[in-house]
């Protein structure tokens, strides 16, 4: 996908999640990441999304491609890294689901 394009994406995105269609935003932005998309929108939104929702391992995974993605600044940087650490953290104290009775 070109940056052109990735831009139009995510800013689709952004217009969604602003009038409540959060799932539809999240495909674009989505969409944005898969094509390493090297400007912070989409990964943030992402993150911020997934943190509200406790989805621990997506925000780890997002974290991780915003590390390896985005050309940004050492505490944007460290942000992204915190935010793996935290969600990281959170997901090990989530007890294992139970086991199905036969």
């Amino acid at each position: 996908m070109e940056s052109v394009e990735q831009v139009k994406t995510f800013l689709r995105g952004q217009n969604l999640e602003q009038v409540d269609r959060t799932d539809e935003a999240i495909e674009l932005y989505e969409t944005c990441v898969g094509a390493g998309f090297d400007a912070t929108g989409p990964y943030d939104r992402l993150i911020t999304i997934y943190s509200h929702r406790a989805q621990h391992g997506d925000v780890i995974r997002v974290a991780e491609l915003a590390l390896k993605n985005v050309q940004t600044y050492a505490d944007k940087k460290a942000f992204y890294e915190r935010m793996k650490s935290e969600a990281a953290k959170a997901a090990a104290k989530v007890p294992p689901a139970a086991k199905k009775r036969s």
